[in-house]
This record gives structure tokens, sequence and C-alpha cells, in this order.
């Protein structure tokens, strides 16, 4: 991420946050007054007279600040912001109001995740401006973890064709496959490889990433990806998961994706530029068998170079598959009379139904 990228992030600052403050104190009086003051100064507040209420509010609505008084019974401050870590709130600013005596346990205090302190009879001016600095802080935290995050994802994108990266897709496929099995889902995997006959037009520098652009338009966004596959000789191939999707999925999904690729390879419709190859895990999750990454792509990658039709080279593709406890096209034996259904190419453009 560049520098004015990450300018843009912490601009969060400027940003308004809910102005909400929850008060926590078991003394009736103490609790309104301060409340009081802190709506004088613009704030929106809830009152909680216990720890335990005080969760039980946080548990129905985020609380960007939350002042709690030190001393009390049941659950004391400490013990409240401790029970709050523990579940895992950290987007809550705490502060503890105190009295400033010296036996007071400070140290303690920031281990259990206090964020500050404040003296319980701090001046008005002194108390809005620690109470905004409260805001500032936690605005400039959560910009600092959402441009940490982009970091993150920005080294997980292969920076030539803007796919998730080769290193990142098998771990991401692992997940995908161990999910499906888990609750014997379907899940396909598409590889898209580049023939010989468009290697001219895969060396311009933006043709894969519009190759990306164009298969990602064509799945269904946030459920179905597209991966970067490293290949041994180098020739640019992609992987397109598809969570829920099975192998009589297959031959459709590819029709689209081959007809919105047309585009880039020219006007000869014989020449499409792309190559497919299938591998499904069908319902049942692979019969019990643990079926990894690898092998996945291995078979989807026999079938990409199948010609597919009977023959020494789909007999392997089908041995395979079986071997590895995946599906692909032609799973319940290869094709005698007529071409694959995956490998040819219907005429007109396939649904868009799945």
């Amino acid at each position: 991420m560049n520098a004015e990228a990450m300018a843009t992030r912490l601009s969060v600052l400027g940003r308004a946050l809910p102005m909400r403050v929850l008060v926590v104190n078991d003394n009736p009086d103490e609790l309104t007054l301060f409340a009081q003051r802190l709506e004088g100064a613009g704030f929106e507040t809830a009152r909680a007279a216990a720890g335990r209420e005080a969760l039980e509010l946080l548990d129905r609505q985020w609380f960007p600040v939350l002042i709690t008084s030190w001393r009390m019974p049941s659950m004391d401050g400490l013990a409240l912001t401790h029970e709050l870590r523990s579940r895992g709130v950290s987007d809550t600013y705490v502060i503890v109001l105190t009295k400033g005596e010296l036996g007071e346990d400070y140290e303690r205090g920031y281990l259990c995740g206090v964020d500050d302190y404040l003296l319980k009879n701090l001046p008005e001016a002194e108390l809005y401006s620690r109470v905004h600095v409260a805001f500032s802080t936690l605005a400039l935290r959560r910009s600092l973890q959402e441009a940490h995050s982009a970091l993150e994802s920005s080294n997980q994108v292969d920076p030539v064709s803007g796919a998730v990266n080769a290193e990142e897709s098998l771990s991401k496929l692992h997940a995908e496959l161990r999910r499906a099995q888990r609750y014997g889902r379907q899940l396909t995997v598409l590889t898209v490889g580049v023939d010989a006959a468009a290697q001219t037009a895969a060396a311009q520098p933006d043709f894969l990433r519009r190759v990306v652009q164009i298969m990602c338009s064509v799945v269904r966004a946030h459920v179905d990806w597209v991966g970067r596959i490293e290949t041994v000789s180098g020739i640019p191939a992609f992987m397109v998961v598809l969570p829920e999707a099975g192998p009589a999925d297959g031959p459709t999904i590819k029709t689209r994706l081959n007809t919105a690729l047309a585009g880039l390879t020219g006007d000869d419709p014989a020449v499409s530029g792309f190559e497919f190859g299938l591998a499904a895990l069908d319902r049942g999750g692979g019969e019990g068998s643990v079926v990894e990454a690898m092998d996945m792509l291995g078979v989807a990658d026999q079938c990409r170079a199948c010609p597919g039709r009977s023959g020494p080279a789909q007999l392997s593709a089908v041995q395979r598959s079986v071997a590895t406890h995946l599906a692909i096209a032609c799973r319940h034996g290869y094709v005698v009379d007529d071409d694959c259904a995956f490998k040819a190419t219907p005429p007109g453009t396939a649904s868009n139904d799945r």
C-alpha cells in the first residue's frame, strides 16, 4: 500500500464515531450526576448500576467508550474490564474512575485491559478533553487495524493478474475442501490455462489482469473466487473455485467463462485461447476419504490436458479421478460416440442459472 492510500485510511480519524458512552456506578446519585455532565457536553449516555448489567448492555449495543467506577460490590471496574477483554471486545475504550488513593493498583488495571484512569472530581473541561481523547485514540486504533488488514490482503494478491496468489490459493482451497467434506457439500474447481494460440496475447501487460476481471464478473461474487496456479512450464493458469457446485454444473460454467473470455483472443472463433479442466467433490465429501488440494488440482489439470474423446488420455483421467475420490465430467466411464460434454462448446450462450 502506498503512502497516499495509508493516509486515506488514517483519515478515519475525521470520521465521526457514535458518541456513545456507557457509565457504570453502583452509587445512583454519582451515576446520575456523571451521566448528566457528559450529556451536557453532547455525549449520548447509557447507565448501568453494576458490572453484570453493563455486560448485558454491551451484548446488545456497541459503546465506543466505557467509564466505570473502580470500587463496586460483586464486580468492580477491573473485574468488569477483564471480563470484557476475555470476551474478545477490544474496540471499547475503558476508563476507570478513581479517587486517587495510594493503595490503588494501577498496574493490575492496565493488565486487565484498562486504557485510562480519571479522578472522580476532575474539572469538567479536563473531563471533556480526556473523553474526546478516548474517541480519537479509538479511531486511530481502528484505522491502523484497517490499514494492517489491507496490507495483509495485498500480500495475498498476485501483483501481475490480481488473482489470489498461488500460495494463498492452495491454503484457501485446502480450507474449502475441509469445510465441504465436513458438511457433505459439493465443491468444484475449474482450472483455466492460456493455450499456445494465446501466448502472444498473454505476454501483454494487462492481459492476465483482464482475464481475472472477466472471470470474477462471471462467477458469484463473495462466494466463488479465482486464484493463480504455479505451473512448471510457466504458462499462465488459474483455478476458479466454486463452492456448492457439482460436476454436472461444470460444462455450463465453463461455457459461460469461455464465452466471456472469447473477446480477448481475437475474432477467430476457432481459437478459444483457453483450456479448461474440472475436478469436483461430489455430495458425500469423497466417501469419507480425505481429499487434498494438490490432488484436486492434479485431476483438474489432467482433465484440462484430455482431448475429451475416448482414448488413453481420457482413461488415465478417469483412473486418477477414481483413485483420488474426485469426480470429473466423464467419471462414470469415458465417451464412446460423442465428445465429452465438458470439452464440447455448445452453440449459443449458456443460461445464467446454476
